[in-house]
């Protein structure tokens, strides 16, 4: 990775649903958005194209996920406002018989059911997106106008999403190998480094982990999944054995 920056922005949403991979009928949702679902946001603000299997680009552009590929790019997701879920069930309809979706042949409720969602209520982050990319300027003031190609939302098209760009940030490397430092992001718990004990659970804290996809190819295969460890009010982790960085606002983030 060539650049020094990051890009900092803020996501905010009334409802999100990031789905876990491994839930079906009652889908329930990762509590902060992995880099999968970032890509795709960067990708609805600047227009490329989510379908990107095989011949199915328009224009022959590039695919987002080579776009947004870990050779590129790297991720740091900071909760801004206390994680809260909440259930709520959705009405859904079979769409693929005629009959069922046009209620044809007067049977009640065929190819109707309902299903509970999991969904993140007033979710709020802040962004952090290291992107060696001749686009980055666009993107950065896209952001920073709220001029997107598409309606970016939060896993499901009814949740719009608001995005919020703050500039571009300065990073420095904070050595953590030693003592424990503050870690104002969501921390990878799979790439940290040392032996005993890593992390400083503190009594007033509330954490949770997810283990989230990282990695997608251009075949849709996962390449790298991580144990993912946050805050979920927002409160710094004390980490020790993780890469850190400082940020010219003084915030330590770690890229998952």
């Amino acid at each position: 990775m060539n650049s020094e920056e990051v890009l900092a922005f803020t996501l905010r949403g009334e409802y999100g649903h990031f789905r876990k991979f491994n839930t079906t009928t009652s889908p329930l949702s990762y509590s902060l958005p992995g880099p999968t679902a970032l890509a795709g946001l960067m990708g609805a603000v600047l227009g490329i194209e989510r379908e990107d299997s095989g011949g199915k680009l328009p224009g022959g552009g590039e695919p987002l996920r080579e776009a947004f590929s870990p050779k590129r790019c790297r991720w740091a997701v900071q909760v801004i406002h206390p994680v809260k879920k909440v259930y709520i069930g959705f009405n859904l309809i079979n769409t693929k018989a005629f009959a069922d979706y046009y209620n044809l042949d007067g049977r009640a409720n065929k190819g109707r059911t309902q299903v509970e969602f999991e969904l993140l209520k007033d979710l709020a982050y802040r962004i952090y997106l290291q992107w060696d990319h001749p686009r980055r300027d666009e993107l950065a003031e896209r952001l920073s106008v709220r001029r997107h190609h598409f309606t970016p939302y939060l896993g499901l098209s009814q949740f719009t999403a608001e995005l919020d760009g703050e500039g571009t940030e300065k990073l420095k490397k904070v050595s953590g190998d030693d003592e424990f430092e503050a870690c104002h992001s969501a921390i990878n718990l799979s790439l940290l480094e040392g032996e005993g004990r890593l992390i400083d659970f503190g009594d007033e804290q509330h954490y949770h982990t997810d283990t989230l996809p990282l990695e997608m190819n251009l075949q849709r295969e996962i390449g790298r999944y991580g144990e993912v460890l946050l805050e979920t009010h927002g409160n710094p982790i004390k980490v020790k054995g993780a890469e850190l960085y400082r940020t010219q606002t003084g915030q330590h983030i770690h890229f998952l």
